[in-house]
């Protein structure tokens, strides 16, 4: 028995395990020597690797096997298997010629159960088809190797037969890395970069136009704005997704964009992107609307949406996504959903039901290449249930929330600011009569300042009004005291304004401009 025929053995079983059985190429040796197998068919997943060659004596076989048993670990790491079984498998023409038992095993007994095991087998190569016998019911083989019968081949037809079995365990392993390369690259991020534009180009207008971190300018572009909403502008689930809150909104979420909408437009293709992303964005829209009082706007609910989709890729391709971006992106995915809740201005109502949304439309619309499947009905429905209940409960909110009378006032202080004071009115008028105030102070300052609006607009009587409950839930109101007695001077009422006047005074000593009015409505007595 030579060389050649220990060769031909050992690539004739690393052939039948990868072609017939299905099992995948790790790493292939320089020499040719070494293979290295993930069986992935089904759990518990183990990782086998063969090698053809002889030890003289016990201890070199030994320092073999450690060193196995150190790279096996960096392997199991790369592959995502810490926990897999590994079996070190040695063909050899002779053995070691000293005792070697005690350091290797028998084809049997089999692996018992267990995870993260770690044992070898030499089998010498005139032993070969007794020792796989057990081995391949232990791998759950469908059939045993089938060895040629080397006795009636010449050694030039030895030699083909080993080049020939090289080559195809070698294209496979080719072909593999070829299908699994096209799963990544099926589209080209063609509108992600029209969405990139879209978005930078609608934060230049907005910022042309106010300011993107300006409320009033935010809801008069189309913020999701629940009020407004319920009153019919359905539209705003929709345009909030353009819409970015200040520069470093805009550059994180543009990044996340490039990188994680890239990934999925290549993985998907465009036309299945498309759907994905404003499904996902729609459902964090409508989560938003559901959850969360604020203003808001932005692309997170469609960027986490992505994430949802490479998860649905994970489930469809487990040990591929692990082997790549798997744990980056669930770590990712953790750490943003955990700064979320974390801090209150994040809206993750939207996160999350991006998140949800993305999912059921990467199921929707199947991975490329994929039959159609019962499973796309089921999602389509979920997703047309999810929307519906999201809408239903959304569209039975009331806007009396203490969060929407605070949106109220600051819109209509913005108003102010921009001496709007038509625009500012009914926003304050609605802060004051909403029932759920945060406290006393915000009440008594949106009274104050829907009767700053009134004087302006030149109605008096209602200022007077406003003024007065402002006084009424805050009694050390000093502003409010003296722009009472300004509306009291505009009337005439100069007692009454001198009264107020010297309320203001008493609180507040120090301000020359209470102390001149009181000077003037004195000299007017």
């Amino acid at each position: 028995m030579d060389r050649n025929e220990l060769s031909i053995r050992f690539w004739e079983t690393i052939h039948h395990l990868v072609n017939r059985e299905g099992m995948r190429v790790v790493y292939i040796s320089n020499n040719n020597e070494e293979v290295w197998l993930e069986d992935e068919r089904k759990k518990p997943y183990r990782i086998i690797k063969l090698t053809q060659r002889d030890f003289d004596w016990s201890n070199h076989l030994r320092r073999s096997i450690a060193r196995t048993f150190e790279y096996s670990k960096e392997i199991s790491k790369k592959l995502n298997l810490r926990q897999a079984n590994v079996v070190n498998v040695i063909l050899s023409i002779h053995t070691p010629v000293d005792d070697y038992e005690g350091i290797v095993k028998k084809a049997l007994p089999l692996t018992p159960g267990g995870k993260n095991q770690f044992r070898t087998i030499l089998v010498p190569i005139n032993e070969l088809q007794d020792k796989m016998v057990p081995l391949a019911t232990e791998w759950e083989l469908s059939e045993m190797p089938r060895y040629i019968n080397l006795d009636y081949i010449d050694e030039d037809r030895q030699d083909e037969l080993l080049v020939s079995l090289k080559q195809s365990v070698k294209q496979s392993l080719k072909n593999r890395e070829e299908e699994e390369r096209n799963l990544f690259l099926h589209g080209k991020p063609l509108f992600t970069f029209l969405l990139l534009g879209i978005i930078l180009a609608i934060f230049a207008f907005v910022e042309m136009q106010g300011s993107t971190t300006s409320t009033v300018t935010l809801i008069e572009f189309g913020a999701k704005f629940d009020p407004l909403i319920l009153e019919g502008e359905w539209w705003r689930l929709f345009s909030a997704m353009f819409l970015h809150i200040g520069f470093l909104h805009l550059f994180m979420n543009s990044l996340a964009l490039f990188y994680l909408g890239s990934a999925v437009e290549r993985i998907f293709g465009t036309g299945r992107f498309v759907i994905i992303y404003f499904i996902a964005g729609f459902i964090g829209s409508a989560s938003s609307f559901m959850f969360n009082d604020n203003v808001s706007a932005g692309a997170s609910g469609a960027i986490f949406g992505c994430f949802g989709a490479l998860l649905y890729f994970g489930v469809n391709h487990k040990r591929l996504f692990f082997r790549t971006m798997g744990m980056n992106v669930i770590v990712i995915l953790i750490i943003n959903l955990g700064f979320g809740f974390l801090v209150p201005m994040v809206d993750n109502g939207a996160h999350i039901g991006g998140l949800i949304g993305g999912f059921l439309a990467s199921a929707i619309v199947g991975l490329p290449k994929h039959k159609k499947s019962i499973f796309q009905a089921i999602s389509l429905v979920g997703t047309v249930i999810t929307a519906t209940i999201l809408l239903l409960i959304g569209y039975q909110q009331e806007t009396d929330s203490e969060q929407i009378s605070m949106i109220y006032y600051q819109v209509g202080q913005e108003y102010i600011e921009a001496e709007n004071y038509e625009k500012a009115l009914p926003y304050l008028e609605m802060g004051v009569s909403n029932e759920n105030q945060a406290d006393k102070e915000s009440e008594a300052n949106g009274h104050f300042l829907l009767s700053y609006v009134m004087i302006k607009l030149d109605d008096y009587e209602n200022a007077e009004k406003q003024l007065l409950l402002a006084i009424e839930l805050i009694p050390t109101f000093h502003e409010a005291y003296y722009n009472l007695a300004l509306v009291y001077s505009e009337n005439e009422q100069i007692n009454e304004a001198i009264e107020m006047v010297e309320k203001a005074v008493e609180l507040n000593p120090d301000n020359e401009d209470y102390q001149n009015l009181q000077d003037e409505l004195k000299q007017l007595l």
